[in-house]
């Protein structure tokens, strides 16, 4: 094999890798078990469209003792026949069934209801009496989403400091807890504070999942585990909806799908930790443990002096970085802070991470209500992301990132905004998942982009940054079906806006197909004047541990 012609000395952690294989029975057993937190992430990501989704409902009528047949003269009706859900008619002079006929309302005045008569009880409108309080519905995917400004940073504190395996276990455990807490709340308040709280502590199995997975592979293995964890997303948020539309119920939807989670504290004696971050840390032995009980999952044999070599450069470069971080910390934040280019491109990151949180999500929440089934809806707008990322890694390494982020954000906005101009019907529910298609495709290139302008020494601080200021975006879209009272489609008008002016603002990063990872800001700087040199085709860049 490639790594037995290798001198000693020039081995990596990669070229062990390779000869275990990137898909190997350890590997494998390993991304099954990293995957069902994902999945279930993706249930849970969708999870509070349907616990607050809109029913059908109408004032209660008491002096006609709910009569149906009254509803004629009780209740308002629109141009398209349908009763209004928040007004009646006052009465006059009406009691208690006695006096319910058409002299004994004002048909003139239609008047707040006082109560309701609910006609689904499938939602927590029903349970906690929400009634014409959509600003209460609209909050928790609001509150929902804040809990990320948490989730972000804590994940990232616990996968560094304790270690991949239990940033995983702690937020998947999390979810399943303060999700089944949430399941049993006795009333709004109650609900809506785990529904802030479960995100909070648990929304960041994902990237813990993602960070593990990754240091776990080959080179050769990492897009692909990209495109399995995309897919296991999606999976989620499909199997969310096709729940949800059984059961019915949100209580029993939330028992069903947070059950699972707690029992990933058995994740301790199942999964392996990443020896990579073992190695970090200085835990050798354990590092080398977890190698070895892959090489022998996998029927391979590593020589021993490969695992020497691989642990004596693990030694030097902690060494390295201790000695680098004393001398160097305060010379770069002096850097960092008194760099136009990197406030320039942080800036423009930050601002279209809001825009496409704000759009993508927002599409999403907003297909719920378009005309005809709400669950087959949102179920072909998830869906609609899966040949979304297949294109992203076709066309990002054959045209380049600005060109095909920024014409992916330019055509979200075309589409969005000649939505409204479009009879509703097939037509207009095609144009709407073209607009998710093609935002899909500009924000999950995002993430590429984004991590090539920035320089090593700075790129995971500011990606951290760019992504945690991005959930503003994603705070803000369960709020937009509210737009709709003002005007039909000025959330789709919105979305169009925002999503022109990143494709505008994308135009001002430098294009990065093709070109050396900055390592410093003056290289980082480079890439502007196009002078970053371009990695040798024949020479393979190996990953560091």
């Amino acid at each position: 094999m490639e790594a037995e012609k290798k001198d000693v000395s020039e081995v990596t952690v990669d070229d062990i890798l390779k000869m275990m294989g990137p898909f190997g029975r350890f590997n494998v057993l390993i991304f099954f078990l990293i995957l069902l937190p994902v999945g279930m992430a993706g249930m849970y990501s969708s999870v509070y469209n349907f616990e607050a989704i809109d029913i059908d409902y109408r004032c209660a009528v008491p002096e006609c003792q709910e009569d149906p047949s009254t509803l004629n003269f009780t209740i308002p009706q629109g141009l398209d026949g349908t009763f209004a859900k928040c007004t009646r008619y006052a009465s006059v002079n009406a009691t208690n069934g006695t006096l319910c006929g058409p002299q004994h309302f004002d048909l003139t005045s239609p008047v707040e209801c006082d109560s309701y008569v609910y006609m689904e009880e499938h939602s927590i409108v029903n349970e906690f009496d929400l009634a014409c309080q959509d600003w209460k519905r609209s909050l928790v995917g609001t509150i929902h989403n804040a809990g990320f400004f948490i989730a972000i940073p804590l994940t990232g504190l616990l996968s560094d400091k304790y270690g991949r395996r239990t940033a995983v276990i702690f937020s998947a455990v999390s979810n399943g807890v303060f999700g089944l807490i949430r399941a049993f709340s006795v009333n709004y308040d109650m609900f809506i504070v785990f529904e802030f709280l479960e995100p909070a502590f648990g929304a960041g199995v994902y990237t813990a999942c993602f960070v593990l997975a990754l240091e776990l592979v080959g080179p050769k293995g990492r897009v692909f585990v990209s495109l399995m964890f995309n897919t296991m997303f999606i999976l989620g948020g499909v199997l969310v909806t096709v729940l949800s539309w059984y059961l019915r119920n949100w209580r029993q939807l939330l028992v069903f799908i947070y059950t699972p989670a707690v029992f990933c504290f058995v994740y301790i004696w199942l999964l392996s930790e990443s020896f990579r971050w073992l190695f970090s840390r200085g835990r050798y032995d354990e590092a080398l443990r977890v190698l070895k009980r892959s090489e022998k999952f996998n029927n391979v044999t590593i020589p021993q002096e490969y695992y020497d070599q691989i642990e004596k450069q693990a030694i030097n470069q902690r060494e390295e970085r201790k000695y680098d971080n004393k001398q160097a910390e305060q010379s770069s934040l002096k850097q960092l802070l008194v760099s136009p280019m990197i406030w320039k491109r942080t800036f423009i990151c930050s601002v279209v991470w809001i825009s496409s949180t704000l759009v993508y999500y927002g599409l999403s929440i907003n297909a719920i209500e378009l005309s005809g089934n709400s669950y087959l809806n949102y179920i072909v707008v998830i869906l609609i992301e899966a040949p979304a990322n297949v294109c992203k890694l076709v066309l990002l390494d054959r045209f380049g990132r600005k060109k095909v982020i920024a014409s992916a954000y330019f055509l979200t906005a075309l589409v969005l905004v000649n939505y409204g101009f479009v009879p509703a019907g097939s037509w207009s529910h095609a144009i709407y998942l073209g607009g998710k298609f093609f935002i899909t495709l500009a924000y999950n290139s995002l993430y590429v982009f984004a991590a090539e302008v920035f320089p090593t020494n700075y790129r995971t601080s500011m990606l951290a940054l760019c992504s945690t200021i991005g959930r503003i975006g994603s705070t803000c879209a369960p709020l937009t079906p509210l737009l709709k009272s003002i005007h039909q489609f000025l959330p789709t008008l919105l979305f169009g806006a925002m999503a022109a002016m990143s494709g505008f603002l994308i135009l001002f990063l430098p294009e990065t197909l093709n070109t050396k990872l900055p390592d410093s800001l003056k290289e980082a700087q480079a890439q502007d004047n196009n002078t970053v040199e371009t990695p040798a085709p024949s020479r393979e860049n190996k990953t560091r541990l």
